[in-house]
């Protein structure tokens, strides 16, 4: 019986990854992690497919608990969260950040921005709202998540032959994380300026010098797509 759903399925050594839809149109993501282990997830909403509270994720519970909140006493003053609370919203990250790790490696760039764009909301909200040492637990891995988001936005710029454009992402992702290093290092985290700055930031900076330099070339060449060489750029900047 699973054989035949996994032949149905049709995993083979180049598409170890499939999306499907459940019965109720949600799209699903199969992964055969190797010969032996197959693994699910969902595209939206929480990775496991579960709606706590009857909410898309603790995520969307939270905030709407937050906004109840400033509702009802006029501003945010004295809002908090239980340190269990906090846990579910950081286990719920966690998976959301193995989710966008998949979907960025099929190229599901508009996700992988979602995911991220959240994970960076939840950061800061953790920092103005938790304790420090509950808030850094999460907040110290803002700077990777800025520069995937960045990488997504500019990756979806690429895919619409706007290089300009994914170069303007990427500015503004290199501007974020910078910020970011100031703030650790003003913060007493020196080792979380030093990891971002020496592999997020150049990550950005170089995958701008990269796009930068296939666009002067595409330029050069005069635009002309059925060129072999240029062809040959574009590929190049794919495996980027």
């Amino acid at each position: 019986m699973l054989d035949e759903v996994l032949d149905a399925i049709g995993f083979d050594a180049e598409r170890p990854v499939r999306v499907l839809q459940d019965e109720e149109g949600r799209e699903v993501v199969i992964i055969r992690v190797n010969p032996f282990t197959i693994t699910r997830l969902y595209a939206s909403g929480r990775p496991d497919g579960k709606r706590p509270h009857g909410r898309d994720s603790y995520y969307d519970y939270f905030m709407e608990q937050f906004r109840d909140y400033v509702e009802r006493h006029g501003s945010d003053e004295g809002f908090s969260l239980r340190p269990e609370d906090w846990k579910l919203l950081f286990e719920e990250a966690t998976d959301r950040y193995i989710r966008y790790l998949i979907f960025a490696g099929i190229k599901r760039w508009a996700d992988v921005e979602r995911d991220t764009r959240i994970n960076i909301e939840l950061s800061d909200f953790a920092k103005k709202y938790a304790p420090p040492e509950i808030a850094w637990r999460i907040y110290q891995y803002k700077g990777y998540m800025l520069m995937m988001n960045a990488i997504a936005k500019a990756e979806q710029r690429l895919m619409k032959g706007d290089y300009d454009g994914a170069i303007k992402e990427l500015d503004e992702g290199i501007n974020r994380i910078g910020k970011f290093c100031a703030e650790c290092l003003r913060e007493g985290h020196e080792d979380a300026e030093a990891i971002t700055r020496e592999r997020y930031l150049n990550n950005l900076v170089q995958f701008r010098s990269d796009i930068q330099s296939v666009k002067e070339r595409l330029s050069r060449k005069g635009g002309c797509e059925e060129d072999e060489e240029i062809e040959e750029l574009l590929r190049e900047l794919e495996e980027i």
